[in-house]
């Protein structure tokens, strides 16, 4: 993410370096430049990954993954900095919930990372390489990890891996291993607990790459690689678009298949 040099800042607050030498005064105008700033892409702050989590828990149970995402993270910017972020209509994001209004899609809690990170990246390249890593450690990480402190249904939590960004998949993963229904209370409490992870977790990383630190830790299955070797843009077939686990969808293959 861009920052602001010392003297970007004093021009943009109309003052001098002689006139406003200490740190609190130098932090109070710079408050003043972000709450102002209403321009594309916003500025993210860091922020705490544990009390954005605690947050998205509470969200979910208003309006599902997508909403308590965005919400988790967003809201405290508002917060702290007024508008634009404030200005934001919350509520847009409830479309997410079950896949995108039920349809089992994309999981609403990674549709809403990606949201966030597309508010703030700086360039389409830097919101590609932060979403992918998003988006790959959901597949391949078990989840839930959140334990909530106040939890809305107290429960034993049993952790599943996903194998996939799509709600339905990571859904019914989850079903057969804990042995709960999709429509069930116990699916509603371990899907605000899966929020609050992925809300922890995109903090995290923007909070990482604010730094200047940020580096993928996860990358696609060798199934995957082997399989985009012939199907991906550029190979011999080229009859294939995505990132997601092959063998998720793909499980079988014919008989004259290499």
């Amino acid at each position: 993410m861009k920052q602001l040099t010392r003297r970007e800042v004093f021009a943009a607050v109309g003052i001098t370096t002689g006139s406003c030498v200490l740190s609190s005064c130098v932090s109070e105008q710079l408050a003043s430049v972000r709450a102002k700033k209403s321009d594309f892409p916003w500025t993210f702050a860091r922020l705490d990954p544990n009390l954005t989590a605690d947050r998205a828990y509470n969200h979910y149970y208003e309006g599902h993954c997508m909403y308590g995402v965005f919400k988790s993270i967003v809201s405290q910017l508002a917060e702290q900095w007024g508008k634009p972020y404030e200005s934001f209509p919350f509520d847009m994001m409830k479309y997410g919930a079950g896949g995108v209004l039920g349809w089992g899609s994309l999981c609403g809690g990674l549709n809403g990372n990606a949201a966030v990170i597309s508010l703030f990246a700086t360039t389409e390249t830097e919101g590609r390489l932060l979403t992918q890593e998003l988006f790959r450690w959901y597949e391949q990480t078990a989840l839930p990890v959140y334990v909530p402190q106040k939890a809305k249904l107290k429960m034993e939590m049993l952790q599943s891996v996903s194998n996939s960004v799509l709600c339905h998949v990571s859904v019914s993963n989850w079903c057969k291993v804990s042995g709960h229904p999709a429509f069930g209370e116990q699916h509603y409490e371990r899907c605000a607990r899966l929020t609050a992870d992925m809300a922890e977790k995109t903090v995290q990383t923007l909070n990482t790459n604010l730094a200047g630190q940020f580096a993928a830790a996860h990358s696609l299955t060798e199934e995957t690689k082997w399989c985009k070797t012939c199907h991906a843009k550029g190979t011999e077939l080229e009859n294939s678009l995505g990132e997601m686990n092959c063998s998720t969808c793909h499980s079988y293959l014919a008989d004259k298949h290499p």
